[in-house]
């Protein structure tokens, strides 16, 4: 997680009524109502208590307030449809009086729920499943902690964050003290990601049965590659002492340099849009990713262009992560919407690159005509396309997964969930797996 620098701005400070507060307001003036018509000191002895006990917990909650200052703290990225935790530092610069039953949450609008015509929580689609929330049960004099609150991120891209609200109730629930910070700050969410079969990865490389290929390349220590003059700085170990004896002078043997498999895997987000309205219109352009026994909705065919290109992106995501994991070299190129080709590497830095790049692709440009794979430097291991009318040419030895056919190679959990990023998921053993794909 990084911790992002803000200049302090003064808190908005307002109050309102909490949870019960018009339910206090109603019962009060009931009492006082009945207490006029009836002259009955016991009744406006009951509402002078109840006037107290509001004036009490304004004095309460304002006071508790002062001094407080939050600073939001982001974590390194969020991934689509999995929960991540925001942490807030809060600190109670008063020297005497604690603060209970602090409340901390996210906002993009004015009013108590923070909702209006824009932002993640009402975008169309959504980019938040709910507003996130955190809870302090105590905060002493001069102390600072640390809350937690889950963000639960439904789309790829950039995650903006406006303002924190901090409030309190305390003591009796009716009047709510509000302090509103303004800190601006966003998160890169990933693509979803999902757990790539293993044989399907397999396939895209020559791999021997130990998950690595020898390089014909001296320089490595492996197997035997050949035999040179001895070097300077040689190891004594490489020297073959037989060799040495025949020829009179220092022979070393030079060793073959392992490499992992390799994969090259270009993201075709073009399709020929005549072949895949008329898909659409039959109702055969798009396949439930595990909706066995689910009703299918009907959909437009944009929603439906939409959806197969966010799969595609999904699977060139988890494609990237599993062939991490898994120890293979990869390298993308994306075909339609422009972006830098990642060349062959294996490392998590590389990994990294290659997820931000894809979180924050912009369908605004999608432009049809940008076939060219003149930024393929080799022959493409694998093709992942929305549908089989995409233009990228697939050779021989090329594999194409199409985004409509997800199903087939993503691996589906007992637990309903797939994923997998900076975690090795041990919900299926490898003879489960093996049998679910011979299957």
């Amino acid at each position: 997680m990084h911790h992002q620098r803000y200049s302090y701005r003064p808190p908005k400070s307002r109050i309102q009524f909490g949870s019960g507060g018009m339910m206090f307001i109603i019962v009060s003036l009931l009492i006082l109502s009945v207490a006029l018509y009836t002259n009955s000191p016991l009744l406006y002895g009951a509402f002078g208590l109840m006037i107290g006990a509001l004036c009490i917990s304004t004095i309460v909650s304002w006071q508790m307030m002062r001094g407080i200052t939050v600073q939001r703290i982001l974590p390194s990225h969020g991934v689509a449809g999995e929960s991540t935790a925001i942490r807030y530092q809060i600190v109670n610069h008063k020297r005497f009086m604690p603060v209970f039953s602090l409340v901390v949450r996210e906002t993009w609008g004015r009013g108590s729920s923070g909702w209006r015509k824009s932002g993640p929580l009402v975008d169309d689609p959504i980019k938040l499943k709910g507003l996130p929330h955190g809870w302090v049960l105590h905060l002493g004099p001069n102390q600072r902690v640390q809350a937690e609150a889950p963000c639960w991120p439904i789309r790829r891209g950039a995650l903006r964050f406006e303002k924190i609200q901090v409030y309190t109730s305390f003591p009796f629930g009716v009047i709510r003290r509000m302090l509103e910070f303004e800190q601006t700050s966003q998160m890169l969410v990933y693509p979803q990601l999902f757990r790539i079969n293993r044989h399907v990865l397999y396939r895209l490389s020559d791999a021997d049965p130990h998950g690595r290929k020898k390089l014909e390349k001296a320089g490595g220590n492996e197997e035997f590659f050949g035999l040179r003059e001895y070097r300077a700085g040689d190891s004594l170990k490489v020297v073959d002492w037989k060799r040495t004896a025949r020829a009179g002078k220092l022979i070393s043997r030079e060793m073959t340099q392992p490499s992992p498999p390799k994969i090259t895997m270009v993201l075709d987000l073009t399709f020929d849009e005549s072949k895949l309205a008329g898909e659409g219109e039959s109702g055969g352009m798009l396949g439930g990713l595990f909706g066995k026994g689910k009703k299918k909705k009907q959909l437009s065919l944009a929603q439906q262009q939409a959806m197969l290109h966010e799969r595609c992106i999904c699977l060139a995501a988890s494609m990237a992560c599993d062939a991490y994991l898994h120890g293979y070299q990869i390298g993308m190129s994306v075909i339609g919407v422009p972006s830098v080709p990642f060349p062959v590497h294996h490392s998590l830095p590389h990994r990294t690159r290659m997820l931000e790049a894809l979180s924050q692709l912009d369908l605004k440009y999608l432009d049809n005509s940008l076939t060219s794979t003149s930024s393929i430097s080799m022959v493409p291991s694998v093709v992942i396309q929305c549908s089989e009318h995409g233009n990228v040419p697939a050779g021989p030895q090329t594999q194409v997964l199409r985004a409509d056919e997800m199903q087939s190679f993503v691996l589906e959990f007992e637990d309903g969930s797939a994923s997998v990023l900076n975690k090795q998921v041990t919900v299926l053993s490898k003879r489960e797996e093996i049998g679910k794909v011979g299957a």
